[in-house]
C-alpha cells in the first residue's frame, strides 16, 4: 500500500511573507498508480518540482514533489488570495508480523 503524506503551506503575494503550514493530511492508496492518478486529478499541470531527501550513503533520493500554485477563497468578499506550496510524500506501508 502507498502512502501520500501532504503537507500544505501558503503565504501572501508579498516576498516578506513566509510560508506557513496550514493543514496535513495522509492519503492512502492500493497501488503506485492510483495515488498518482489522485495527484493529477487534484493538482492537474500544476508546476512541480521534486522533493529529496539524503539517503545514508549520502546521495540525494528522491522522494516525492513540491506542488505550487495560486490560489483564492472566491466564497466571500474581499476574495482572499495567497501562493501556496503542498509537499507531498510518497511512503509505503508494510505489515509487521509481532
Amino acid at each position: 500500500m502507498i502512502q501520500l503524506e501532504i503537507t500544505k503551506t501558503a503565504r501572501g503575494y508579498s516576498k516578506k511573507e513566509t510560508f506557513r503550514i496550514f493543514d496535513n493530511q495522509n492519503k492512502t492508496f492500493s497501488d503506485m498508480q492510483s495515488a498518482r492518478k489522485w495527484i493529477y486529478d487534484q493538482y492537474g499541470k500544476a508546476k512541480r518540482s521534486p522533493m529529496y531527501i539524503d539517503g545514508k550513503d549520502g546521495k540525494p533520493q528522491k522522494i516525492g514533489y513540491v506542488i505550487g500554485f495560486r490560489n483564492a477563497d472566491l466564497s466571500h468578499y474581499p476574495v482572499n488570495k495567497w501562493i501556496q506550496r503542498d509537499w507531498i510524500e510518497f511512503n509505503e506501508i508494510k505489515r509487521i508480523i509481532l
